[in-house]
């Protein structure tokens, strides 16, 4: 007996160690994990249409004293791009990993302190996912993510963008059939004609007040999740005190983006005599997992 299995032992020993690794899923891609403030010109790039003729500085300003960005534009309503300057993966080609993703920002949609009457203006702000960090001919239409077909929201061409958006919709605007006439948060996956949209607030409940917004995409369950915090109200941003306000399920990430993709904000800035908006803060945060459908 002593025989066998000291043979045995000997032909374990001697079984390669590719035989072991082979079983095993490769390492995943490392993590990525962004915060601000301070907001830096280094880290993050604003993009314009840029027949505005104005500084970056000037749409995408710092506060005084510094420690937000305000989007504002006296002139004309514009679309605006404020991104991170390096691509993040968010999948790899031929890994059975994805990644997920948290990102949280705190927004407030401002309007002139002498205006009597609070009311949601035409306007929004998105958490965007995109293949480029150029605004390019993408109008205020769409955020600025993408040239649109009016009668419709898709991409202009029947293109397909690798956008992926989260958009903040203040307006009240009934130009399209496609988008909904009220003030809404909605998903976009290659169009900004939403996939899934809910209701935000009144205009008293949303405008001159600190919103914190939470994001959650799990690559496990291709679920996508969207919560807001009224911090006006309760202090700090504190997801433990955010409301779910848009859940979908059906979003593979790696079906809808590029590998490498830019991450950050794309928004529709009104005339600044209507208001201008502020970013108060920013994380973003990915999580590689096994993704649906791996075979490991």
């Amino acid at each position: 007996m002593l025989a066998i299995v000291l043979t045995l032992a000997v032909l374990l020993l001697q079984v390669p160690d590719h035989a072991y690794s082979a079983k095993l899923p490769p390492s995943p891609p490392p993590d990525t994990s962004i915060s601000f403030p301070p907001f830096s010109n280094r880290t993050l790039l604003c993009q314009f249409d840029k027949s505005v003729g104005l500084p970056a500085n000037i749409i995408c300003k710092s506060s005084d004293p510094p420690g937000q960005i305000i989007f504002s534009n006296d002139d004309d309503v514009i679309s605006v791009r404020y991104q991170y300057r390096k691509p993040v993966a968010l999948w790899k080609k031929g890994s059975p990993y994805a990644a997920s993703f948290s990102t949280q920002f705190t927004v407030q949609f401002h309007r002139d302190a002498e205006r009597s009457v609070k009311r949601v203006f035409g306007g929004g702000l998105a958490f965007a996912i995109t293949p480029t960090i150029d605004v390019g001919s993408s109008g205020p239409e769409s955020f600025g993510l993408f040239p649109i077909e009016d009668s419709t929201g898709k991409p202009a061409g029947g293109r397909n963008t690798k956008t992926v958006a989260v958009e903040i919709d203040t307006s009240r605007d009934v130009t399209y059939s496609w988008d909904p006439p009220i003030p809404h948060v909605g998903l976009d996956i290659n169009s900004v004609n939403s996939v899934a949209s809910r209701y935000l607030w009144d205009g008293p409940s949303f405008v001159d007040r600190k919103i914190a917004v939470f994001i959650d995409y799990d690559a496990c369950r291709h679920r996508l999740e969207v919560r807001f915090q009224n911090v006006t109200a309760n202090g700090k941003p504190n997801k433990s005190k955010s409301k779910l306000w848009l859940s979908y399920d059906g979003l593979d990430l790696a079906a809808s983006v590029n590998e490498l993709s830019y991450v950050g904000f794309s928004s529709r800035v009104p005339v600044t005599t209507d208001g201008v908006y502020f970013l108060y803060d920013w994380k973003f945060s990915t999580k590689w997992v096994l993704a649906k459908g791996s075979k490991h």
